[in-house]
């Protein structure tokens, strides 16, 4: 029985709310796929299963013609396919790797969004809630679990540009290690920009972190965040 025109823009529309949701928080963490990926993949997603389960019904089939529709072939199409999508959001720096988290919240999205347009809003609302609560409130556990800690470094100076030598000598008093670093110099203002990725063995160590890479010869801007998925 096809659906109508107000039942199609509601599952729709539930495939953008609840995608939208999960990309939000991905954006949020300034990981690469955030609200607008995870919104378009949750809505393509039920596109998909809406042709999947509505397409024989727009053919003008005659009443007595026997059809026979696999409803489950372009939903398991789309599961292979978002993996090449959520391998694109896996990063290697070094011996890490980072964004697993984000390509795991891709492939619920798009089993959200294939919920969505089979017009099981409770099962793809409830999936949402149970996501976000592993992505914020078991993001805060885990993190008080955790004692090592990794930040990201925006070092500007003037004048001299900071070599990772340099700087892995002045962490070396807070037990802290430099894992990965990337250099930018302006020659026509002498000034140079590092961005410098540093384990810490505790969160504690933080404020000693900012004090340490403020005291660098030459510093005029700093700047860190946390890095995580």
């Amino acid at each position: 029985m096809p659906i109508t025109l107000l039942e199609l823009f509601l599952r729709l529309g539930a495939s953008v709310l609840l995608g939208g949701a999960i990309g939000l928080e991905r954006e949020m963490r300034e990981q690469p796929a955030g609200l607008r990926t995870h919104l378009l993949v949750s809505l393509a997603s039920a596109t998909f299963m809406l042709v999947s389960s509505q397409f024989a019904f727009y053919e003008h089939y005659v009443n007595d013609g026997v059809i026979r529709v696999d409803m489950g072939r372009i939903a398991s199409n789309v599961v292979v396919g978002i993996g090449f999508l959520g391998g694109g959001a896996i990063l290697h720096s070094g011996l890490r790797i980072k964004g697993l988290t984000t390509a795991a919240s891709l492939w619920l999205v798009a089993a959200v969004g294939l919920a969505s347009g089979a017009g099981m809003f409770v099962l793809a609302s409830v999936t949402t809630a149970i996501s976000l609560f592993a992505l914020v409130v078991l993001r805060v556990v885990e993190r008080n679990f955790k004692s090592v800690c990794h930040v990201r470094a925006r070092v500007d100076t003037e004048g001299s540009c900071l070599t990772r030598s340099q700087i892995q000598e002045t962490l070396s008093s807070i037990g802290a290690r430099v894992t990965d670093m990337d250099y930018a110099t302006n020659l026509a203002r002498n000034r140079s920009r590092v961005l410098v990725d540093i384990r810490l063995p505790s969160h504690e160590l933080e404020e000693a972190l900012v004090r340490t890479l403020a005291d660098l010869p030459a510093v005029c801007h700093l700047r860190l965040r946390r890095l995580g998925d």
